[in-house]
């Protein structure tokens, strides 16, 4: 694990993807792949109780900042439209996947992922327009990536 994936726990923590049991394994992960700092090795053995704390220190050792909801949001699509244009997820899953990270955050307007929702809403009812819909979340998701 690198400092980008390390961000990308950040962003999944704030959001509640990520629970303190899953911390240790990925502090494994970050040690495996080259990150070093005090709190890091703490919690790589941590129970659940200091696990949030340590992830906490960790990267303020790390200098990583933890992202707000919005800027959590933003990066998980952002790799959801990574996904999405490498082809490693169908664009309907992708945008599904982008639509429910906006779910957690329902009091936080992100205009920019409105596309990917659209989409995702009405692809069950209009499936004569799937490959519409696929051309424009590809199209979206590469202005994502270039945001």
């Amino acid at each position: 694990m690198n400092r980008d994936e390390l961000d990308c726990v950040a962003a999944r923590m704030v959001l509640g993807l990520v629970g303190p049991e899953d911390l240790p394994r990925a502090a494994n992960a970050a040690l495996d792949g080259g990150l070093d700092s005090p709190s890091l090795i703490a919690l790589a053995s941590a129970d659940t109780s200091e696990a949030g704390l340590l992830f906490d220190r960790t990267l303020e050792e790390l200098k990583v900042l933890k992202p707000s909801r919005r800027e959590a949001v933003m990066r998980l699509a952002r790799d959801a439209a990574a996904e999405i244009v490498g082809g490693t997820i169908a664009p309907y899953t992708g945008a599904k996947r982008i639509w429910d990270l906006t779910l957690r955050v329902p009091t936080v307007r992100i205009p920019e992922l409105d596309p990917f929702i659209y989409a995702a809403s009405e692809w069950e009812e209009r499936p004569e327009d799937r490959v519409h819909f696929e051309r424009g979340i590809i199209s979206e998701a590469r202005a994502l990536m270039g945001r």
